[in-house]
């Protein structure tokens, strides 16, 4: 499925590399780049759109996955269902963020795609690459301390080992 924002397409989990071709097609590659709603998405956007991104002939696919709520997991068992409205909520904010970098950058004449996913961030990120045949991610680390990796896991240490597109993983402050 895939809703409109402002001229840019944001597509979502369902959504195939087939989406790229048709009708418009794209340049030499496809850059992806991970968003979310940190400083430290800027800062990745930025460097990549200074030193890999061509302008001229690069598809740039934004992605941003939403994580799935784990109170829900364990209502389901107890038989209550997930609040719809924060559902939708969930899904609007996360238009927003691929928003946020999309418009800008379709206004600045890149060629962009967003992607609004569900799931497990490392997985779900490394699925898509796969299934669009991306040449390269971008992503950002939040450097987290040994402690913190182990309770949250990180999705960039993810990406680096399963992705099989080149990976650049931007260190920020």
């Amino acid at each position: 499925m895939e809703s409109q924002h402002q001229d840019l397409t944001i597509l979502d989990n369902r959504s195939t590399a087939e989406e790229f071709f048709l009708p418009h097609g794209h340049g030499k590659r496809v850059i992806a780049i991970s968003v979310n709603d940190t400083q430290n998405s800027d800062d990745v956007v930025k460097w990549a759109l200074e030193n890999i991104i061509d302008k001229d002939s690069d598809l740039v696919v934004l992605i941003n996955v939403r994580v799935i709520n784990r109170t829900a997991d364990f209502a389901a068992i107890g038989g209550y269902a997930e609040d719809p409205l924060s559902i939708e909520r969930e899904k609007e904010y996360s238009h927003n963020i691929v928003k946020k970098y999309g418009v800008k950058m379709r206004q600045d004449g890149y060629n962009v795609k967003a992607y609004s996913l569900v799931g497990d961030a490392g997985p779900e990120i490394v699925k898509k690459t796969i299934e669009l045949n991306a040449d390269h991610l971008v992503i950002g680390t939040r450097g987290l301390s040994g402690l913190k990796k182990v309770f949250l896991g990180s999705v960039s240490e993810y990406c680096s080992k399963h992705c099989k597109c080149a990976i650049t993983i931007v260190k920020t402050q």
